[in-house]
């Protein structure tokens, strides 16, 4: 009967064990995926600042398309919804409407970090 009890508990330790080290690997993945977004999405903004302050250099016009293609990849479905939106209807228009749209990104970006957007007002990018 000992040797019964001993078995089961080697056993639930060994499952236990198993199931820690499995959450905890699932974690980590989690909290790198986070900081690769978080990367891309600062370069993303970099870049299109960047733009915003000189839309007439080749270089600094590649340097927004590089991190907007990066940003494809790693971003959440939402995120690259708002984008399209924002470079089709945002860009080159009234700067009511560009606001809008760049604040839409801006909060699909912070709800894809798990930041809040209570009380966000429009947001812009200054020259």
């Amino acid at each position: 009967m000992e040797l019964y009890i001993s078995i089961i508990g080697a056993l639930v330790a060994v499952i236990v064990s198993i199931l820690g080290a499995i959450l905890a690997n699932r974690n980590t993945i989690i909290l790198q995926t986070r900081k690769l977004k978080e990367e891309h999405y600062i370069a993303y903004i970099e870049a299109l600042h960047n733009l915003a302050a000189n839309n007439t250099d080749k270089n600094t016009m590649k340097n927004y398309v590089f991190a907007r293609d990066k940003l494809l990849l790693i971003a959440k479905e939402n995120v690259i919804i708002k984008l399209l939106a924002y470079e089709n209807e945002g860009v080159g228009k009234h700067s009511d409407l560009h606001d809008k749209y760049l604040t839409e990104l801006l909060k699909a970006i912070r709800k894809d970090l798990k930041l809040t957007n209570k009380a966000l007002p429009i947001l812009y990018l200054k020259k």
